[in-house]
């Protein structure tokens, strides 16, 4: 993950990235006291501090003496996933966004663009986030599901003008 970040954050990172099995945002909440005994609640507090700094997680702070509510991003995802999976997250997203300039009509259904890509979703799901500010807000199908980020894009000529500038800033 990110060096600068402290030990127990960088556990605490790899700990929800590892415990988010589509690679979706996740949520998390007191579980982590538990899941880290050794630490206290304060220190868990300062640990996810520093990972929202680095927009690798959201808070949403309660009352009462529990941790924040800790909602993970896509960042995280990219930050860990070499390490955690073996998998780059932005290199995988340029291989689904040539897919998508070869075959526009795969972005209409993001089960079909998994099962293009041949991956596990665990894999797919941070790639595919990637891709999703690309299309314009309007042509993104929303819907309430915990299977993709989103349930497909509809690809315009822009769409495909910015999957391709995308495509060149990410390649080597």
């Amino acid at each position: 993950m990110y060096e600068h970040l402290s030990d127990l954050a960088q556990r605490l990172g790899r700990h929800m990235a590892e415990h988010s099995p589509k690679g979706l945002p996740t949520h998390f909440g007191d579980e982590l006291l538990e899941a880290f005994p050794q630490e206290s609640r304060k220190t868990l507090g300062m640990a996810l501090a520093e990972l929202e700094a680095d927009g690798l997680v959201t808070l949403s702070h309660v009352l009462g003496p529990h941790l924040p509510r800790v909602r993970t991003t896509v960042e995280l995802f990219i930050a860990s996933d070499p390490a955690i999976t073996g998998h780059d997250p932005v290199e995988d997203s340029v291989v689904l966004a040539r897919l998508l300039l070869d075959q526009p009509e795969l972005g209409g259904n993001a089960r079909k663009l998994e099962e293009a890509a041949g991956w596990e979703r665990r894999r797919f799901n941070p790639a595919f986030a990637l891709l999703i500010p690309c299309v314009h807000d309007g042509r993104v199908r929303k819907s309430l599901q915990d299977d993709y980020p989103t349930m497909g894009i509809l690809l315009a000529d822009e769409d495909l003008v910015e999957l391709r500038r995308y495509v060149q800033r990410h390649s080597q």
